[in-house]
């Protein structure tokens, strides 16, 4: 959270200067005509940095220019905290002078305030397109190539396609070591009681059962909203309640989603808020942990880490009901959208156009772990083909799901739910004493 205006102004630099780097590709731009100096188009994506991902879009524009040879894409990449959200600003802001052409958001058209969520925000992707920043896709043949359902429900807004969609990922599970389990004839849970167990007996033998990573708090997140997505009977219906008053973040469900995530905190092992989110993977792929809390896809990069590694992973089961456990949740993952005043847009179609051809799709999703969002694909990943049974009814994380209110306190923040307060990991020792102080935080910023 940058909290000082200093540090804005240092990360402000930051950007400009990476700005006007470029990415895997650099030519200078005369804005207006989108040309370099030796004649060609320089088509400007920008995206957050995602080893597999990245590097498929390099190779991707390779094939792209070859197609085109009047252009010469320019890939920018930076990290994907803040530093990415100031750069999507700064390059949509400055996107009628050729900054920039092709624009992904970290998810899907979701969070834009409801009738029953009076005085929320507008995400920046709704200002965008209502200020008529994003350009219209409704009309492309390619969009044809995507699931209905899918374009439905991650690339419409008011009616309209204004972005394409490159597949779901589920992170309301647990990666498990499956030659541990083996070593201990442990079964994959799919009771609350029985994730107990696979704890109790792995702390018996030695074993730290649990991986979280805690220097970067978000991750702590993951676990809690597996534990809600089977907790909860219906998410939507709560989040709703919270804003009509028929739902209290001290009501009896809320304070077990935190009582359990606090159990699982308590099974993490030592020192797990020093461990950030990079260094994970690893500690997992080594063996140093037998379960970690992340999303399906991190698979490739576990894989990569250590190829003959044996793992799978499961929802976690936060109910003792099993039918409510079986179910993974997530999101719908990196959404492109087009600069409606770009002076490329032309290319910035084409690129996306083909992209969305069946073959480069297909390789897409292979290779960054993806769910499909178009039909028919053949997928290569052994991971994915285990975990398909938990992903046949998919459905959208609390994360998704929630609308906030505007000028909330700490303790309902973002995504509102922070397990991090909880011991071990923060000074709260009672979910009672977080759940009050969240409900305050809520009350605090109604609407007047």
């Amino acid at each position: 959270m940058l909290k000082k205006l200093l540090s804005l102004s240092i990360v402000t630099v930051l950007i400009l200067v990476l700005a006007a780097c470029g990415g895997s590709s650099s030519s200078s731009s005369d804005g207006e005509q989108g040309q370099s100096a030796g004649g060609k188009v320089t088509l400007k994506i920008i995206h957050w940095q995602q080893e597999n991902i990245n590097n498929y879009i390099k190779e991707f524009n390779k094939k792209f220019e070859e197609k085109y040879p009047e252009v010469t894409v320019e890939y920018t990449t930076v990290p994907a905290d803040a530093t990415y959200d100031q750069l999507m600003q700064t390059r949509m802001n400055a996107g009628a002078t050729g900054d920039a052409d092709i624009i992904p958001l970290k998810f899907s058209f979701v969070g834009a305030p409801q009738e029953w969520s009076p005085g929320a925000a507008d995400p920046m992707w709704k200002q965008w397109i209502d200020a008529g920043l994003i350009a219209d896709l409704s009309d492309q043949p390619f969009i044809k190539n995507y699931n209905p359902v899918d374009v439905e429900n991650a690339m419409t807004y008011d009616g309209k396609v204004y972005g394409v969609n490159m597949g779901k990922v589920a992170f309301t599970g647990l990666y498990y070591n499956k030659e541990i389990f083996a070593k201990y004839n442990l079964e994959v849970p799919t009771t609350w009681d029985e994730m107990l167990n696979v704890m109790k007996v792995l702390k018996d033998n030695g074993v730290e059962p649990i991986g979280l990573a805690g220097k970067d708090v978000w991750p702590i997140n993951l676990a809690v909203q597996g534990l809600q997505a089977s907790i909860h009977d219906d998410q939507l219906a709560y989040i709703k309640g919270l804003w009509t008053g028929e739902s209290k973040l001290t009501d009896p469900v809320q304070l077990e989603v935190l009582e359990k995530a606090q159990v699982l905190m308590n099974n993490a092992m030592p020192g797990f808020m020093g461990v950030d989110y990079g260094t994970l993977p690893s500690l997992f792929a080594t063996g140093r942990v037998a379960m970690i809390a992340d999303g399906t896809w991190d698979a490739t990069t576990i894989q990569t880490a250590n190829p003959e590694l044996k793992f799978g992973y499961f929802p976690i089961p936060g109910s003792n009901d099993p039918a409510k456990n079986k179910d993974l949740a997530g999101k719908y993952d990196m959404t492109w959208m087009v600069v409606e005043n770009s002076p490329k847009k032309d290319y910035a179609l084409k690129w996306l156009e083909m992209l969305s051809e069946k073959e480069n799709y297909t390789d897409f999703v292979n290779t960054a772990g993806f769910l499909p969002t178009q039909s028919d694909v053949a997928l290569t990943s052994e991971f994915i083909k285990e975990i398909q049974p938990n992903l046949d009814n998919f459905k959208l994380s609390w994360d998704q799901l929630f609308i906030n209110r505007q000028n909330v306190g700490q303790f309902i923040s973002e995504s509102s739910v922070h397990a991090e307060f909880l011991t071990p990991a923060g000074p709260l020792a009672s979910p009672k004493e977080l759940a009050e102080k969240s409900q305050a935080d809520w009350d605090a910023a109604a609407p007047k």
